[in-house]
């Protein structure tokens, strides 16, 4: 039996290193410890196939345990790379600090030649502008990777911090305006000197964790088959959640992508489906999805699907709703097929992969989600599983007129194999 106190994503907000990136959707560093204790073996190796921001692998680091994660942003590969890395020169770091807050940089557009993004312009002040793009040239410069890497996230961080608007959020927040916005010197600087500090609490400073930045819905030829024996992770809910939407300030800021054009081909390309955002409906023929090999071994369950694509759609015609939802399900579901596929090959026999999924309503159809992905596993290699309540969700939009009164869960997965 699985220990439901779990907590959520809020947790990490009051641990180091966790707290170090503030990311929407993540999970509590609870759960990782809740399944490790529970074990009646610590693990030798971890898998975590959505990294995200690095939860389970720097939760797994601190417990001194192996772990291997999947994280198809190359900005979020970046993040969780700088919160592994704990043994960089702490007083090369506080040097380059001294160094680049001491000089007057109010007026750094006026004097250097960037490419300052709209989206940027409008989310901060003029002073912050020229100080948030001084500090990030300034930082490309460092030659030493784990000391650029760790200002960078120290930057990002700060950048929550002084934008006008909320921008922790699915999207942006425009409405809200931050009353204690601005200081963006002062702000990065405090939150990088808070960061040096958390690393002299630590219980070693050893790295045992591993990031790729690659698709888990493919092979990884880097993780050999069977190396983990646990899987910890938290896969895309099926609710619309566009993380190429979530991280598109930062994403535009350190110039990983510059439009819409370039987040869908450099970071929605490689993220399993979960917003209507991913795909365009006109290129989705249902005939042909039906010869997939996700059908051809799921016909039950496809049956069910299908009854539900239909609905979904009817209720959306009758709504006028503008979302494919029918379509974002069934390609969600294929997705998770494939990243299943893919667990199964790098789990050793005996192994258990543990998931927090919730469920969803879409048009007010009910999607099972913890179930069916139970289901899709075991049409992979898996054996039996278990479904494990964690609690409601979705009563905060209950008050809406529109709003369907389906009950929908948070639940943890628990996949086994023989």
């Amino acid at each position: 039996m699985i220990d439901k106190n779990i907590g959520s994503a809020k947790d990490n907000m009051n641990s180091t290193i966790h707290n170090w990136y503030k990311f929407t959707a993540g999970f509590s560093y609870k759960f990782v410890d809740v399944i490790i204790e529970g074990l009646s073996n610590t693990p030798n190796c971890i898998y975590e196939p959505f990294a995200g921001c690095g939860t389970t692998l720097v939760e797994a680091q601190k417990l001194g345990i192996h772990s291997i994660g999947n994280e198809s942003q190359r900005l979020m590969c970046d993040i969780i790379d700088a919160k592994l890395n704990w043994d960089i020169d702490a007083e090369a770091v506080s040097s380059y600090l001294e160094d680049m807050t001491s000089v007057d940089c109010r007026d750094y557009l006026g004097r250097a030649t960037v490419n300052i993004h709209p989206l940027i312009q409008s989310l901060f002040d003029d002073d912050s502008v020229n100080v948030i793009y001084y500090l990030r040239d300034y930082i490309r410069k460092i030659s030493d990777e784990k000391i650029r890497l760790f200002l960078n996230l120290a930057l990002s961080q700060a950048l929550h911090k002084i934008a006008i608007h909320p921008i922790a959020v699915p999207y942006i927040s425009r409405s809200k305006t931050l009353m204690n916005s601005g200081d963006a010197m002062g702000k990065f600087l405090s939150i990088a000197l808070r960061m040096l500090s958390d690393l002299h609490d630590l219980p070693c400073h050893h790295r045992c964790a591993k990031v790729y930045n690659h698709d888990s819905r493919k092979k990884n030829v880097d993780i050999a088959s069977g190396e983990c024996d646990l899987c910890i992770t938290s896969p895309p809910y099926l609710n619309n959640l566009d993380y190429g939407e979530v991280s598109k300030v930062h994403t535009h800021f350190f110039e990983y992508t510059k439009d819409w054009n370039d987040i869908t081909q450099k970071v929605r390309h490689d993220l399993v489906t979960g917003a209507t955002t991913h795909y365009k409906d006109s290129e989705f023929n249902l005939a042909e999805f039906e010869k997939s090999e996700f059908v051809m071994n799921n016909i039950k369950l496809y049956s069910e699907l299908r009854t539900r694509f239909d609905q979904i759609k009817e209720n959306a015609r009758v709504r006028s709703g503008k979302k494919s939802f029918h379509i974002l399900m069934m390609l969600y579901f294929q997705d998770m097929y494939y990243v299943l596929m893919e667990m199964r090959r790098v789990l050793k026999p005996k192994s258990h992969a543990f998931l927090i999924l919730g469920d969803s309503a879409p048009y007010g159809i009910h999607i099972p989600t913890t179930q069916f992905l139970g289901e899709i596993a075991q049409s992979v290699g898996f054996g039996d599983y278990e479904i494990f309540k964690i609690r409601s969700r979705g009563n905060k939009w209950k008050s809406l007129s529109n709003r369907h009164n389906i009950e929908l869960s948070e639940n943890i997965l628990d996949l086994s194999l023989s």
